[in-house]
Protein backbone atom coordinates (compact mmCIF):
# COMPACT_ATOMS: atom_id res chain seq x y z
CA UNK A 1 0.00 0.00 0.00
CA UNK A 2 1.34 3.42 -0.95
CA UNK A 3 1.60 6.00 1.81
CA UNK A 4 2.44 9.70 1.82
CA UNK A 5 5.66 10.29 -0.08
CA UNK A 6 4.90 7.44 -2.50
CA UNK A 7 6.68 4.65 -0.58
CA UNK A 8 5.26 1.81 1.47
CA UNK A 9 6.36 1.03 5.06
CA UNK A 10 7.98 -2.21 3.87
CA UNK A 11 10.08 -0.48 1.21
CA UNK A 12 11.17 2.23 3.64
CA UNK A 13 12.12 -0.46 6.14
CA UNK A 14 14.30 -2.16 3.55
CA UNK A 15 16.13 1.10 2.89
CA UNK A 16 16.63 1.67 6.60
CA UNK A 17 17.98 -1.86 7.09
CA UNK A 18 20.41 -1.32 4.25
CA UNK A 19 21.56 1.95 5.84
CA UNK A 20 22.05 0.19 9.19
CA UNK A 21 24.12 -2.56 7.56
CA UNK A 22 26.26 0.02 5.80
CA UNK A 23 26.80 1.94 9.04
CA UNK A 24 27.74 -1.24 10.95
CA UNK A 25 30.19 -2.24 8.19
CA UNK A 26 32.07 1.03 8.71
CA UNK A 27 32.53 0.56 12.44
CA UNK A 28 35.74 -0.59 14.03
CA UNK A 29 36.33 -2.33 17.37
CA UNK A 30 37.55 1.00 18.76
CA UNK A 31 34.19 2.58 17.84
CA UNK A 32 32.36 -0.07 19.87
CA UNK A 33 34.54 0.51 22.90
CA UNK A 34 34.16 4.28 22.62
CA UNK A 35 30.37 4.01 22.52
CA UNK A 36 30.40 1.57 25.44
CA UNK A 37 32.24 4.18 27.50
CA UNK A 38 30.23 7.23 26.42
CA UNK A 39 26.67 6.06 25.73
CA UNK A 40 24.50 5.64 28.87
CA UNK A 41 21.90 3.63 26.94
CA UNK A 42 24.31 0.69 26.57
CA UNK A 43 26.30 0.84 29.82
CA UNK A 44 25.50 -1.71 32.57
CA UNK A 45 23.22 -0.83 35.45
CA UNK A 46 24.78 0.53 38.65
CA UNK A 47 23.05 -2.30 40.54
CA UNK A 48 24.83 -5.65 40.83
CA UNK A 49 22.99 -8.38 38.90
CA UNK A 50 22.71 -10.71 41.92
CA UNK A 51 21.20 -7.87 43.95
CA UNK A 52 18.77 -7.09 41.14
CA UNK A 53 17.65 -10.71 40.83
CA UNK A 54 17.14 -10.93 44.60
CA UNK A 55 14.85 -7.90 44.50
CA UNK A 56 13.02 -9.36 41.50
CA UNK A 57 12.18 -12.42 43.60
CA UNK A 58 10.93 -10.31 46.51
CA UNK A 59 8.87 -8.18 44.13
CA UNK A 60 7.15 -11.11 42.46
CA UNK A 61 6.47 -12.78 45.79
CA UNK A 62 4.89 -9.56 47.07
CA UNK A 63 2.68 -9.43 43.95
CA UNK A 64 1.46 -13.01 44.35
CA UNK A 65 -2.18 -12.11 43.52
CA UNK A 66 -1.11 -10.88 40.08
CA UNK A 67 -0.30 -13.04 37.07
CA UNK A 68 3.36 -12.46 36.20
CA UNK A 69 4.27 -11.95 32.54
CA UNK A 70 7.76 -12.18 31.06
CA UNK A 71 7.59 -9.48 28.40
CA UNK A 72 9.53 -9.12 25.17
CA UNK A 73 12.22 -6.42 25.12
CA UNK A 74 10.21 -4.70 22.35
CA UNK A 75 6.57 -3.74 21.84
CA UNK A 76 4.44 -2.50 18.94
CA UNK A 77 5.54 0.89 17.62
CA UNK A 78 3.43 3.59 19.26
CA UNK A 79 2.44 1.64 22.36
CA UNK A 80 3.70 4.50 24.53
CA UNK A 81 2.49 7.40 22.39
CA UNK A 82 -0.82 6.28 20.83
CA UNK A 83 -3.05 5.49 23.84
CA UNK A 84 -1.01 7.75 26.15
CA UNK A 85 0.16 11.34 25.62
CA UNK A 86 3.82 10.36 25.45
CA UNK A 87 6.42 11.55 22.98
CA UNK A 88 7.99 9.12 20.54
CA UNK A 89 11.15 11.22 20.85
CA UNK A 90 11.71 9.72 24.31
CA UNK A 91 11.49 6.15 23.03
CA UNK A 92 14.08 4.06 21.20
CA UNK A 93 12.18 3.10 18.05
CA UNK A 94 13.37 0.29 15.79
CA UNK A 95 13.10 0.08 12.02
CA UNK A 96 10.81 -2.98 12.22
CA UNK A 97 7.55 -1.34 13.44
CA UNK A 98 8.48 -1.89 17.07
CA UNK A 99 10.03 0.04 19.93
CA UNK A 100 12.13 -0.85 22.96
CA UNK A 101 9.85 -1.03 25.99
CA UNK A 102 10.00 2.27 27.84
CA UNK A 103 6.96 1.71 30.09
CA UNK A 104 5.62 -1.79 30.56
CA UNK A 105 2.33 -0.52 32.00
CA UNK A 106 1.44 0.45 28.42
CA UNK A 107 2.34 -3.07 27.27
CA UNK A 108 0.31 -4.64 30.08
CA UNK A 109 -2.61 -2.51 28.90
CA UNK A 110 -2.41 -4.27 25.52
CA UNK A 111 -2.60 -7.69 27.17
CA UNK A 112 -5.39 -6.54 29.47
CA UNK A 113 -7.38 -5.16 26.54
CA UNK A 114 -6.91 -8.36 24.54
CA UNK A 115 -8.34 -10.36 27.42
CA UNK A 116 -11.21 -7.95 27.93
CA UNK A 117 -12.12 -8.28 24.26
CA UNK A 118 -12.47 -12.02 24.80
CA UNK A 119 -14.40 -11.51 28.05
CA UNK A 120 -15.66 -7.94 28.67
CA UNK A 121 -16.61 -8.85 32.28
CA UNK A 122 -13.15 -10.12 33.26
CA UNK A 123 -10.99 -8.57 35.99
CA UNK A 124 -7.43 -8.79 34.66
CA UNK A 125 -4.58 -8.54 37.18
CA UNK A 126 -1.08 -8.58 35.72
CA UNK A 127 2.44 -7.78 36.84
CA UNK A 128 5.92 -7.81 35.42
CA UNK A 129 9.50 -6.93 36.31
CA UNK A 130 11.26 -5.32 33.37
CA UNK A 131 14.34 -3.35 32.44
CA UNK A 132 13.05 -0.20 30.74
CA UNK A 133 14.91 2.21 28.46
CA UNK A 134 13.98 5.86 28.00
CA UNK A 135 15.68 8.36 25.72
CA UNK A 136 15.46 11.40 27.95
CA UNK A 137 17.76 13.33 30.30
CA UNK A 138 18.22 11.67 33.68
CA UNK A 139 19.73 14.43 35.82
CA UNK A 140 22.19 13.86 38.63
CA UNK A 141 19.92 12.13 41.16
CA UNK A 142 21.16 8.83 42.55
CA UNK A 143 19.63 5.86 40.73
CA UNK A 144 18.32 7.83 37.75
CA UNK A 145 19.71 6.14 34.64
CA UNK A 146 18.68 5.66 31.01
CA UNK A 147 17.69 2.06 31.63
CA UNK A 148 16.26 0.93 34.94
CA UNK A 149 14.25 -1.84 36.55
CA UNK A 150 10.65 -1.61 37.75
CA UNK A 151 8.00 -3.84 39.24
CA UNK A 152 4.77 -2.88 37.48
CA UNK A 153 1.20 -3.83 38.40
CA UNK A 154 -1.88 -3.43 36.22
CA UNK A 155 -5.59 -4.09 36.62
CA UNK A 156 -8.18 -3.86 33.86
CA UNK A 157 -11.89 -4.51 34.03
CA UNK A 158 -15.39 -3.12 34.03
CA UNK A 159 -16.13 -0.04 36.10
CA UNK A 160 -18.03 -0.30 39.37
CA UNK A 161 -20.34 2.20 41.12
CA UNK A 162 -18.66 5.02 43.06
CA UNK A 163 -15.28 4.37 41.41
CA UNK A 164 -15.19 0.98 43.09
CA UNK A 165 -12.82 -0.59 40.56
CA UNK A 166 -10.28 2.22 40.92
CA UNK A 167 -10.55 2.31 44.71
CA UNK A 168 -10.08 -1.44 45.14
CA UNK A 169 -7.21 -1.59 42.64
CA UNK A 170 -5.39 1.30 44.31
CA UNK A 171 -5.52 -0.28 47.76
CA UNK A 172 -4.55 -3.73 46.43
CA UNK A 173 -1.53 -2.37 44.58
CA UNK A 174 -0.33 -0.26 47.51
CA UNK A 175 -0.52 -3.41 49.68
CA UNK A 176 1.92 -5.11 47.29
CA UNK A 177 4.45 -2.29 47.60
CA UNK A 178 4.13 -2.25 51.38
CA UNK A 179 4.79 -6.00 51.48
CA UNK A 180 7.79 -5.57 49.20
CA UNK A 181 9.32 -2.85 51.37
CA UNK A 182 8.79 -4.91 54.52
CA UNK A 183 10.32 -8.00 52.89
CA UNK A 184 13.31 -6.02 51.64
CA UNK A 185 13.90 -4.60 55.11
CA UNK A 186 13.88 -8.10 56.58
CA UNK A 187 15.88 -9.87 53.84
CA UNK A 188 18.37 -7.17 52.86
CA UNK A 189 18.47 -4.70 55.72
CA UNK A 190 16.68 -2.03 53.71
CA UNK A 191 16.50 1.03 55.93
CA UNK A 192 13.26 3.01 55.63
CA UNK A 193 10.73 4.62 57.92
CA UNK A 194 7.52 6.64 57.92
CA UNK A 195 5.78 5.93 54.61
CA UNK A 196 3.68 8.72 53.11
CA UNK A 197 0.96 8.58 50.45
CA UNK A 198 0.44 11.50 48.09
CA UNK A 199 -3.00 11.76 46.46
CA UNK A 200 -3.19 14.01 43.40
CA UNK A 201 -6.53 14.63 41.68
CA UNK A 202 -8.23 17.14 39.40
CA UNK A 203 -11.65 17.97 37.99
CA UNK A 204 -11.71 15.16 35.43
CA UNK A 205 -12.96 12.71 38.08
CA UNK A 206 -13.97 15.06 40.92
CA UNK A 207 -15.19 12.42 43.36
CA UNK A 208 -12.35 9.93 43.04
CA UNK A 209 -9.75 11.83 45.07
CA UNK A 210 -11.77 11.87 48.33
CA UNK A 211 -12.78 8.23 47.82
CA UNK A 212 -9.20 7.12 47.30
CA UNK A 213 -8.03 9.10 50.32
CA UNK A 214 -10.68 7.47 52.52
CA UNK A 215 -9.77 4.01 51.25
CA UNK A 216 -6.06 4.56 51.94
CA UNK A 217 -6.83 5.90 55.42
CA UNK A 218 -8.90 2.81 56.19
CA UNK A 219 -6.36 0.35 54.77
CA UNK A 220 -3.21 2.05 56.10
CA UNK A 221 -4.17 4.06 59.18
CA UNK A 222 -0.51 4.58 60.10
CA UNK A 223 0.35 6.25 56.78
CA UNK A 224 0.04 10.04 56.57
CA UNK A 225 -1.60 11.35 53.41
CA UNK A 226 -0.75 14.50 51.53
CA UNK A 227 -3.13 15.97 48.96
CA UNK A 228 -1.85 17.90 45.96
CA UNK A 229 -3.38 19.08 42.68
CA UNK A 230 -2.86 16.87 39.67
CA UNK A 231 -0.92 18.89 37.12
CA UNK A 232 -0.16 16.24 34.49
CA UNK A 233 -2.47 15.36 31.62
CA UNK A 234 -0.87 11.92 31.44
CA UNK A 235 -3.26 10.61 34.11
CA UNK A 236 -7.04 10.47 33.95
CA UNK A 237 -8.05 12.33 37.08
CA UNK A 238 -5.92 10.55 39.69
CA UNK A 239 -2.29 9.95 40.52
CA UNK A 240 -1.10 8.41 43.79
CA UNK A 241 2.47 8.47 45.01
CA UNK A 242 3.86 6.35 47.82
CA UNK A 243 7.24 6.84 49.39
CA UNK A 244 9.36 6.41 52.49
CA UNK A 245 12.02 8.31 54.41
CA UNK A 246 15.60 7.10 54.53
CA UNK A 247 17.85 7.04 57.61
CA UNK A 248 18.77 10.70 57.09
CA UNK A 249 15.11 11.73 56.93
CA UNK A 250 14.97 12.42 53.18
CA UNK A 251 11.69 11.46 51.52
CA UNK A 252 11.80 9.28 48.40
CA UNK A 253 8.60 8.87 46.39
CA UNK A 254 9.37 5.49 44.82
CA UNK A 255 5.87 4.33 43.81
CA UNK A 256 3.76 5.94 41.10
CA UNK A 257 0.13 4.84 40.55
CA UNK A 258 -2.40 6.24 38.14
CA UNK A 259 -5.84 5.86 36.61
CA UNK A 260 -5.82 5.74 32.81
CA UNK A 261 -8.30 5.41 29.95
CA UNK A 262 -6.06 3.08 27.92
CA UNK A 263 -8.22 -0.05 28.32
CA UNK A 264 -11.29 1.89 27.20
CA UNK A 265 -9.42 3.17 24.15
CA UNK A 266 -8.02 -0.21 23.19
CA UNK A 267 -11.30 -2.09 23.57
CA UNK A 268 -13.55 0.76 22.35
CA UNK A 269 -15.60 0.21 25.51
CA UNK A 270 -15.99 3.25 27.78
CA UNK A 271 -16.95 1.04 30.72
CA UNK A 272 -13.51 -0.49 30.92
CA UNK A 273 -11.12 0.83 33.56
CA UNK A 274 -7.36 0.61 33.94
CA UNK A 275 -5.20 1.22 37.01
CA UNK A 276 -1.45 0.74 36.79
CA UNK A 277 1.53 1.45 39.01
CA UNK A 278 5.25 0.88 39.37
CA UNK A 279 8.06 0.93 41.90
CA UNK A 280 11.69 1.62 41.06
CA UNK A 281 13.40 -1.59 42.11
CA UNK A 282 16.90 -0.29 41.47
CA UNK A 283 16.16 2.69 43.72
CA UNK A 284 15.69 0.43 46.73
CA UNK A 285 19.30 -0.74 47.17
CA UNK A 286 20.71 2.56 45.88
CA UNK A 287 18.68 4.89 48.11
CA UNK A 288 17.61 2.81 51.09
CA UNK A 289 20.43 0.35 51.77
CA UNK A 290 21.39 0.06 55.41
CA UNK A 291 24.84 0.98 56.74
Amino acid sequence: MERRGGTSPSSRRGALLEAARAEADKRRPSDLLAQWAADPTVRPSPVDLRTSVAYDVLALEAAREYEALLLSPVAPLGVSSVPAPGSQDRILSTIRASEVVSDATNVLALEGAARLRRDPTAHVRLCTVHQLLRMQPTGDEVGRTKHFRLLMLAEAGAGLPEDGFEVDATVAQLRVYRRLLESAAHAHGLAWRQPVAVVRSDDVLPAIGPRIRKAIEDAFPEVPIREEPLESGYYRGLRVGYGVHDRAGAFHEIVDLGVFDWAAQLTSNRRHRYVASAIGLQLLPLLLAGP
